[in-house]
């Protein structure tokens, strides 16, 4: 399917316009946000502040003094042509398969506060949870909420579960939690009413790596199974190269 079929372009400020395919997870779609935000990267213009990919919607966030002083009167009208024009020029490219990142993950009371009550509330075992959950390889839709936040699905939908209704007001580092469809890894302690059910020792951020988000837009993740005691003596080795 070509990129410019199904979307729509409005204003979201003075400043941003989104490029819209709606409100929908589709790794097809998905992949035509991530090849449009390819193309307006490669364009480098000097206007263009930012370009936002999300699940399936791109924000062009542009700069409505610098086409001013270029003489540019109509700057909405000017903005949402050059959009046009790289939609209208920008080709779906194959997706590449991306190498499997593997994370650890130990499934267990001790670390993950909601996995007694997640499987209680699926009647499924703690077992079954891990059988499930750690199976499927999962695509990284988009970064967000926190630095190095992946949302990543979809998960099977025996483990979907809506958010909680009052969210928590600390998870810790490292957790793997889910919430809808979405299964997401928590890089620094913060609130958040995702569903814990797991814990990794994996550092998701580091400022100093070269690429300091550990996932990428794109990528595909498999979470692999550890125990407690593999878990403290890898979180251990984490933070002594941090």
């Amino acid at each position: 399917m070509h990129i410019t079929a199904d979307y729509r372009v409005y204003s979201l400020s003075d400043t941003a316009i989104a490029i819209d395919w709606g409100n929908i997870i589709d790794e097809a779609i998905n992949h035509r946000v991530q090849t449009l935000f390819h193309c307006f990267q490669l364009q480098k213009k000097d206007f263009i502040r930012d370009v936002i990919p999300a699940y399936s919607s791109i924000t062009i966030v542009y700069n409505p003094v610098a086409l001013w002083k270029q003489g540019i009167e109509n700057i909405d009208d000017f903005v949402r042509n050059y959009i046009a024009t790289v939609v209208a020029h920008c080709t779906n490219m194959p997706e590449v398969e991306q190498p499997l990142v593997r994370i650890p993950v130990c499934y267990d009371a001790t670390v993950a506060p909601d996995l007694m009550a997640f499987c209680e509330s699926k009647n499924i075992t703690v077992e079954n949870l891990i059988e499930l959950h750690s199976s499927e390889i999962y695509r990284v839709f988009m970064l967000g909420f926190l630095p190095g936040f992946a949302y990543m699905g979809t998960v099977k939908e025996s483990l979907a579960m809506p958010r909680k209704a009052i969210p928590a007001k600390q998870v810790a580092a490292g957790s793997v939690g889910i919430a809808g469809r979405q299964t997401g890894i928590y890089p620094f302690a913060s609130p958040g009413g995702w569903h814990i059910i797991g814990q990794t020792p994996e550092a998701l951020f580091q400022q100093n790596r070269q690429q300091p988000a550990l996932l990428q837009p794109g990528n595909r993740v498999q979470f692999v199974p550890i125990d407690v005691k593999t878990y403290y003596s890898l979180k251990q080795n984490t933070h002594l190269c941090q």
